[in-house]
């Protein structure tokens, strides 16, 4: 499948293009028992471009467990109700975030633990491009998803105060990363997948991007 990446043994992300040279990520983590899944893309991610991985992995569709979203936009939450109908997953999601996405289950805080697949995650509160956006850090393998909460030059994505915004990437720069999955091949990186330094450079970038925008204005 030309559109899925395998970060590692267990962990796998799906690219939805959205228009020529961006795309949409939903990752999977495959555990021995459970499959858990962090965004679910738009309506027809699921059955077009998630679904089939899993079946071709010789998996079951009810064996997805758990499903954390990591805002409300519609890209990452619109797979939503078709997940849950095919798969009885539960789904998590910020306490900011849950009265706006009504397909939500659960409600999110800093410090919260998650497990998908036979990883265990620590949610990171990180507001600025909304309010209840989150990173999920596994400290096992120093993984760290991160949705749209580092945006790179998408000055755009920037919706709440630079400050805040700059705050919770400084508060990223303390993680323990070796790799780091967003959600859009946001620039400078070009791709959503980075490792190694790429990461800290990634999230200098964006803090930059940040900082002058409060210079100019």
């Amino acid at each position: 499948m030309d559109n899925v990446e395998i970060v590692s043994d267990d962990m796998y992300v799906v690219k939805q293009e959205m228009r020529p040279g961006w795309y949409c990520c939903v990752t999977l983590m495959f555990g021995e028992r459970n499959i858990g899944v962090v965004d679910t893309g738009y309506e027809n991610t699921p059955v077009d471009h998630v679904f089939p991985l899993i079946l071709k992995k010789g998996r079951r569709l009810d064996e997805v467990n758990l499903i954390v979203n990591t805002h409300r936009d519609g890209d990452h939450v619109l797979g939503n109700a078709v997940f849950k109908e095919r798969t009885g997953a539960t789904i998590a999601i910020h306490e900011l975030e849950y009265e706006a996405v009504p397909t939500a289950d659960s409600k999110l805080r800093e410090g919260d633990k998650v497990r998908l697949g036979d990883r265990s995650f620590t949610v990171i509160h990180t507001p600025g491009h909304r309010p209840g956006s989150i990173c999920l850090i596994d400290p096992g393998d120093k993984t760290l998803i991160v949705g749209d909460s580092v945006c790179g030059e998408r000055a755009d994505l920037i919706r709440m105060d630079k400050g805040v915004y700059i705050s919770s990437l400084s508060k990223l720069l303390q993680v323990e990363a070796d790799t780091m999955i967003m959600s859009h091949p946001f620039q400078p990186a070009g791709k959503s997948t980075l490792v190694g330094g790429e990461v800290k450079d990634m999230i200098r970038a964006s803090i930059e991007v940040a900082e002058k925008l409060v210079q100019e204005s």
